[in-house]
């Protein structure tokens, strides 16, 4: 739209016809920008393109291709040619988001903006917002048979002419909205999300490995997906700080493949649980109090997708010490001076400290060998007496 129609004249709000429409997205973005004085259109990201479509009565020289701010946030219209909304505009809470035309919007064209939505909220790229709002109108208000083209009609009747306002966006936009295009075509919803714990027996206090992935509509992985993880009788490695946590937010990587996760039982039940937004089947509108003013879809309709796993996990194994201790049974002398006989001490203490009867039965030969030898001693001191011989 042009400056002059974000003027006021005589004390009263000029409503201008704008080239983004009556419905608008909102989303995320916050804008901290200087309020205006009064409260007037306020354009975000994008470009103003010229000449404008034309149809009945437009007002405006060019077209604005991007987002608004209203309420501090960044949106994006659905309903081309409608009134721009004022920065402070009020809103209550709508339906379904459908064309301009009043019918149901395709399943994958409802997906694809809920997702683009999602992803492209808090952008900061002009030629995202021009090309998000390019899109949306390419989708919402375009024309469903040839007639609606007609310049002839008036803002309420005219279709969105993509053609026409894509080859006033400059290169770069261009681009964008190919790229954009893409990425909805591949990520849409709905999403799936999983969590798989170890299938092996887990260990209190030993680390494993445990996943969890987000898959689109076609099953394959959604990449740099912001997803908030929550342990439970465990804590992981936060892959950013390396710190054991029990709970962070994990993205998952730029090919949306599994994220690994080193999860620590710290008691029998470890689980683990995860949290992200996801795209809506269908983004929801919110409709302007004041007649032919843009209704709004906030963020898309994104809804929290959330999934989980757990297992059991057992102590560690206790290890148990065995200690052996050998009594060595006392020396007996082996030679024992003529005339004595063991020491009561020794053979006391044979008879006390091997009790077995092995032992005992040891104890008894060496007693009765000891006894004999004694014995011989004894009989070799006494004196021989020496016979006489007679000689005859």
């Amino acid at each position: 739209m042009s400056t002059s129609s974000m003027s006021r004249a005589l004390g009263e709000r000029r409503r201008v016809p704008a080239a983004l429409g009556t419905a608008f997205l909102v989303t995320g973005l916050a804008f901290t920008g200087a309020p205006s004085a009064a409260a007037d259109v306020q354009t975000g990201l994008g470009y103003e393109t010229r000449p404008a479509q034309p149809y009945a009565n437009n007002p405006d020289a060019g077209d604005w291709i991007g987002s608004y701010i209203v309420g501090g946030e960044q949106v994006w219209c659905v309903q081309f040619a409608h009134l721009a909304p004022d920065s402070d505009e009020q809103y209550q809470p709508g339906e379904a988001l459908r064309t301009k035309w009043g019918t149901a919007l395709p399943p994958e064209v409802a997906a694809d903006i809920s997702y683009l939505l999602l992803r492209y909220r808090s952008t900061r790229s002009r030629d995202e917002a021009a090309a998000l709002a390019h899109l949306i109108h390419a989708w919402t208000s375009g024309p469903q048979n040839p007639a609606q083209l007609d310049p002839s009609n008036d803002f309420r009747h005219i279709a969105y002419d993509a053609p026409f306002h894509l080859t006033k966006l400059p290169p770069t936009a261009q681009a964008a909205v190919d790229t954009l295009t893409a990425d909805a075509a591949a990520n849409r919803g709905p999403w799936t999300a999983a969590v798989t714990a170890p299938d092996a027996p887990q260990t209190i206090g030993v680390a494993a490995e445990w996943t969890f992935e987000v898959a689109n509509a076609a099953g394959s992985g959604v990449a740099e997906v912001p997803v908030t993880v929550t342990a439970s009788g465990a804590t992981f490695t936060d892959p950013a700080t390396g710190d054991q946590v029990t709970t962070a937010t994990v993205s998952t990587p730029e090919d949306g493949a599994p994220v690994t996760l080193a999860v620590t039982p710290t008691g029998a039940a470890p689980a683990l649980n995860i949290a992200l937004a996801a795209p809506a089947a269908v983004p929801v509108v919110r409709q302007a109090v004041e007649v032919d003013t843009q209704r709004v879809v906030s963020t898309g309709g994104e809804e929290e997708l959330t999934a989980a796993a757990d297992t059991t996990a057992s102590p560690p194994p206790t290890t148990t010490t065995t200690t052996t201790t050998t009594t060595t049974p006392p020396q007996i002398p082996s030679t024992i001076p003529a005339g004595e006989s063991p020491q009561a001490a020794v053979a006391q203490a044979a008879l006390t400290d091997d009790a077995t009867p092995a032992g005992l039965i040891l104890l008894g030969i060496v007693l009765t060998v000891a006894a004999v030898f004694v014995a011989l001693l004894i009989g070799h001191r006494q004196p021989h007496r020496r016979g006489r011989h007679l000689r005859r």
